[in-house]
């Protein structure tokens, strides 16, 4: 099963002989409110809730601490910095995350780490330690150690920054003047020599990409997509984006916002609020929980206002609470920021008037001014869920999930009249299979990080939810695809094929027609999305890449006159592929435009060499400038 431990309510259930009758009855009720509360009395009944928050964990004696981090001294002082380094560890798991002996034993472990060469760890704990009540009389070396670990890492604009921070910290600094003046010295060195790298490195950077503008300008009703496009029904595929004029490759169709998003997983050194989400290699953690991580106070603060300091003492719970953890922890984010930013009475109110309305299914999400906009907290909850089509045993799951989860913030003592209890748990319910449809299984255009090896990979790093975007069908042959930057939070996405006038404009929930055959790409979109496709390689059975023709013929010419003109431009193109480098092809981006649009028009899909020109367009779409550019310099 998909989900982790996905027998852990089922199985208590049916240890008590109870699961059959369970499912009976839950497939009877037919509001969300209902379901929940029998899913909630159950769980009492059967004692399978927590009784308290309370976690077995005993901290040391101050006096144990401080033996422990200076017997790591001694180690260290022996240059044994490994055991120096497991012997802070054991310190700081037996200290209290606000005193000063954790913070020294954090910045001892930095110094450990950085002579082992693991300069990401020394870094992380240099920064950890500057937000844990660090002596400011010691403040300078922390600065220098970070601008070191950094410098090693090729962080070069940020060991500036550290560095430029311990010049001023060094007045604070209880040494002589002799010393001082020395350690100032060998710093702006330092300073000096990271400036001259970073300015090289600038004179040898590429131009900035201009800033991406949707074709015609945004659109009246949903401002993140494009105004020369609309929203139609069709019959098999339900609601659609259609072009009102011709688009052509390259032109810009959506620029979406995630409402809401977090790191896929705690290995990706992503930002968790929800509205930075950048990559750091020194995140901070809260100093409460330990358990969620930031770029900076700033972010910390901004997210406390988003709600964490309400998830803060249940962050334990929700992780070790089955189901997704990431997916989880979005869904309590998700409810705690409307729920401050609405009142409890408002937000209820919404949800309960969303469960018993019959919306348009054309208009569903769109507010009472007609706009459809990625920020609002109902164009984010009518996404479309497939709730009708979830099998009851994972329909019962996501309620004791949402049972589990609101149970453990209202024992950290969140005030929840018993009145409310049932909406706010459906809600959770919805948010969880919203989440899980739109936001895990169809996350392909999620930010990621790419690696460039024996051949490229991508790594997502990210779970996002993009409500402009989810308007967008499949197709196993998309005509857009994302763009720019792959880290990026905010995405892009830009036409790679013509799109005529009154055409679908369809992305890929990540199967193509080159890839799989029509058997298997028709079974993943049943099993995970629950439709059948009705794109052209599925109707009319395109062939996978090894049997595409790749040579012109009387079958595939679709204009006789244009044969010649065709043929030498083909010609022409498998030229331009064998001469060119392939990181040169994004100055040919017109060219390989003009290419596929006289494709389009003249010859029958698929060929080859469509497909390989519509390959080059989608890779030259993207970029990554995630690589690190090394420095040099030897530190002493």
């Amino acid at each position: 099963m998909e989900y982790d431990n996905f027998l852990h309510y089922s199985n208590r259930l049916l240890m008590a002989n109870v699961l059959g009758d369970v499912y009976v009855d839950l497939s009877k009720l037919k509001s969300p409110n209902s379901r929940f509360m029998f899913t909630r009395d159950l769980l009492l009944k059967h004692k399978m809730l927590a009784e308290t928050l309370d976690i077995d964990m005993e901290y040391d004696h101050p006096n144990v601490s401080t033996n422990l981090r200076q017997q790591g001294n001694e180690l260290f002082k022996a240059k044994q910095y490994k055991k120096a380094a497991d012997t802070y560890t054991k310190c700081l798991t037996g200290s209290v995350s606000n005193t000063e002996c954790h913070a020294l034993a954090l910045a001892n472990r930095s110094a450990a780490y950085f002579h082992l060469g693991l300069y990401e760890l020394s870094l992380k704990d240099a920064r950890w330690a500057m937000e844990f009540n660090y002596p400011s009389r010691l403040a300078y070396k922390l600065y220098e150690r970070a601008g070191n670990a950094e410098r090693m890492l090729g962080l070069v604009e940020r060991a500036m920054q550290s560095y430029a921070v311990c010049l001023t910290r060094l007045d604070e600094a209880d040494m002589s003047v002799e010393k001082r003046s020395k350690l100032r010295a060998a710093i702006e060195k330092a300073l000096t020599e990271c400036k001259d790298l970073f300015t090289e490195h600038k004179n040898t950077m590429e131009v900035p990409r201009a800033v991406e503008q949707l074709v015609g300008g945004r659109n009246e009703n949903i401002p993140a997509l494009s105004a020369f496009v609309e929203l139609k029904m069709s019959k098999n595929m339900g609601r659609g984006v259609y072009a009102t004029r011709d688009i052509n490759p390259g032109d810009v169709v959506a620029i979406d916002e995630p409402y809401i998003c977090g790191p896929i997983s705690d290995h990706t050194g992503v930002c968790q609020y929800s509205g930075c989400l950048n990559l750091d290699l020194a995140l901070i953690p809260c100093p409460k929980c330990l358990l969620v991580y930031y770029c900076n106070k700033d972010c910390m603060n901004k997210a406390n206002e988003d709600g964490h300091y309400l998830e803060c003492p249940i962050m334990y719970f929700i992780k070790s609470t089955p189901g997704i953890t990431r997916m989880n922890e979005l869904a309590m984010k998700w409810f705690l920021k409307d729920y401050l930013k609405m009142g409890l009475k408002k937000y209820c109110l919404i949800v309960d008037n969303f469960s018993k309305s019959k919306t348009d299914p054309q208009t569903r999400g769109f507010d009472g001014t007609g706009q459809y906009k990625s920020d609002n907290f109902l164009t984010a909850y009518s996404l479309d869920s497939s709730e009708n089509k979830v099998s009851i045993d994972v329909l019962f799951f996501f309620n004791c999930i949402a049972v589990d989860m609101l149970h453990c913030l209202i024992l950290s003592g969140f005030k929840i009249p018993e009145y409310y209890i049932g909406f706010v748990g459906a809600s959770l319910v919805r948010i969880l299979i919203v989440l899980d449809l739109n936001c895990r299984k169809l996350n392909i255009n999620a930010p990621t990080i790419s690696f460039q090896g024996k051949r490229q990979l991508t790594l997502t790093i990210a779970l996002t939810l993009y409500p402009t975007i989810s308007l967008f069908n499949h197709s196993c042959d998309p005509n857009i695809k994302r763009s720019g930057e792959l880290s990026d939070r905010i995405r892009v996405m830009k036409a790679i094929q013509p799109i005529p006038k009154g055409s679908q404009l369809c992305c890929t929930y990540g199967i193509i027609f080159r890839g799989h055959t029509k058997e298997s790409r028709q079974d993943i979109c049943k099993k995970l999305f629950n439709f059948k496709c009705y794109c052209q390689p599925c109707i009319k059975n395109w062939p996978i890449c090894h049997y595409i023709p790749n040579r012109l013929s009387t079958l595939n010419i679709l204009n006789s006159s244009m044969a010649d003109i065709v043929s030498l431009e083909c010609e022409k193109f498998v030229e331009f592929i064998k001469s060119g480098q392939s990181e040169d092809y994004c100055e040919h981006l017109n060219y390989l435009y003009s290419f596929i649009k006289l494709l389009f028009t003249n010859v029958k899909r698929p060929f080859q060499l469509y497909e390989d020109c519509l390959e080059i367009i989608s890779t030259i779409h993207i970029k990554s400038s995630n690589e690190l550019y090394i420095s040099e310099i030897n530190i002493g």
